[in-house]
């Protein structure tokens, strides 16, 4: 088996004795890197905000949140590893996002947490929304909140894990799979269970007062600008073309956000150094998220829609063939759209006369697509793939640089 990253690809032999021990370290190290991942990332200081608040309690208290927040994230992979290897027609980590239902409603789950937080309505919701505050810690919270860190993370992929997660699906092993989901929820868990391990790294943060409300009220806009994410990609899925104007109020959302961090510090701030700090924080948020709207909207390379006929229609046509693998609620494949297939350097490469580019969307249901994705041995995206005029495939890889992009263009062409 081949596990590519970046797209380089280490030779596994499955008859080896430690093959299924390194795929278990493959699924471990990738439950820890989907930490770091667009999907997970910004919803990090939040528990980081919650430790520091228990903090001031026992520490045996703010291990047990630890414990109970990675137990919220195990408990729902090894809940997917178990629906992967007993659901028929279950294949795919992210496949519940295919189902609007549900990605709108983790869209709306995150709305309220979010109005909760930042504080800024008075709006009775339910008692579970205010137990996973930062403020209001309780076992019960932190499990749910694990569970809600771990949900959001299904949409991205992180190397290594894409590998692992494949290869075990593709076993039709139940045990072997749920071993393997089991493990990538131990990795996302451990970071976790380090930081309540050791309270006095969030002890450092403000435990109350001015600071730890803007820092909550700040966090509670960027959930609802994800809350307004999931809730249009659910709305996408509904439909075969697909909205753009809900990236438009993600902006606004993003951009007041960023402005009330720079407001408020300015109004309470003392230090000079704490001014600089945060104002240049909030202003980086207010352009990045002014930014995203015209960026996300805009199609710079002139996608196909994928079918089985159109890639074999290129193939006779003597063409390369590049197939993206891609869905609204995949933040991880609208950054490498971005960042990587329309730079200038990548997409003058794509845009040449010789090569077609086929987009697979999978945001909705998709047959077509998710059969395609499984011929890979794939279960998550993004995923790139080149083949060269006679079909044979010459990269495939989740992660990938632009690089590696014209290389694999380049020797599809023969050059």
């Amino acid at each position: 088996i081949k596990v590519p990253l970046f797209g380089w690809d280490f030779e596994l032999d499955p008859e080896s004795g430690v093959f299924f021990p390194i795929m278990l370290l493959l699924a471990f190290v990738g439950g820890i890197i989907l930490n770091f991942t667009p999907c997970v990332l910004p919803v990090i200081p939040l528990k980081i905000i919650g430790l520091a608040n228990a903090g001031a309690g026992s520490r045996m208290r703010v291990f047990m949140l630890g414990v109970a927040m990675s137990v919220g994230v195990v408990g729902f992979w090894l809940a997917l590893g178990i629906l992967l290897s007993s659901a028929k027609g279950f294949e795919q980590s992210n496949q519940l996002f295919q189902y609007p239902a549900f990605t709108i409603g983790v869209g709306i789950f995150i709305a309220l947490m979010a109005i909760g937080m930042a504080g800024f309505f008075s709006v009775g919701l339910p008692q579970w929304v205010y137990a996973i505050e930062p403020k209001h810690e309780s076992i019960g919270g932190s499990v749910i909140f694990g569970v809600m860190t771990a949900v959001l993370s299904t949409p991205c992929t992180a190397p290594l894990m894409g590998a692992a997660a494949g290869w075990a699906v593709t076993t039709k092993n139940p045990y072997t799979i749920i071993a393997v989901f089991f493990t990538i929820g131990l990795g996302m868990g451990v970071p976790y269970l380090v930081l309540s391990a050791f309270p006095q790294m969030a002890r450092k943060l403000p435990r109350g007062g001015p600071a730890s409300d803007v820092l909550k009220q700040v966090m509670g806009m960027l959930l609802l600008a994800a809350a307004v994410y999931f809730i249009g990609a659910g709305i996408n899925g509904l439909r075969e073309e697909p909205l753009t104007i809900y990236w438009w109020v993600i902006g606004i959302t993003g951009a007041a956000a960023g402005l009330w961090m720079t407001v408020r510090t300015l109004q309470i701030a003392k230090k000079a150094s704490t001014k600089v700090i945060f104002v240049t924080v909030g202003l980086f948020i207010t352009a990045v998220s002014v930014a995203i709207p015209p960026v996300l909207t805009y199609e710079r390379l002139p996608w196909q829609k994928y079918t089985p006929a159109a890639l074999t229609d290129a193939q006779h046509a003597g063409k390369v063939v590049v197939l993206d693998f891609t869905a609204e609620w995949c933040i991880n494949c609208k950054t490498y759209e971005k960042t990587i297939l329309e730079s200038d350097e990548v997409s003058v490469v794509l845009n040449e006369p010789g090569v077609v580019l086929l987009k697979v969307d999978i945001t909705g249901k998709n047959e077509a697509g998710a059969a395609k994705l499984a011929e890979l041995n794939y279960v998550t995206i993004p995923l790139l793939v080149v083949y060269a005029p006679n079909g044979t495939e010459v990269f495939k890889s989740e992660a990938y640089t632009r690089q590696q992009v014209i290389d694999a263009v380049r020797k599809a062409q023969g050059k």
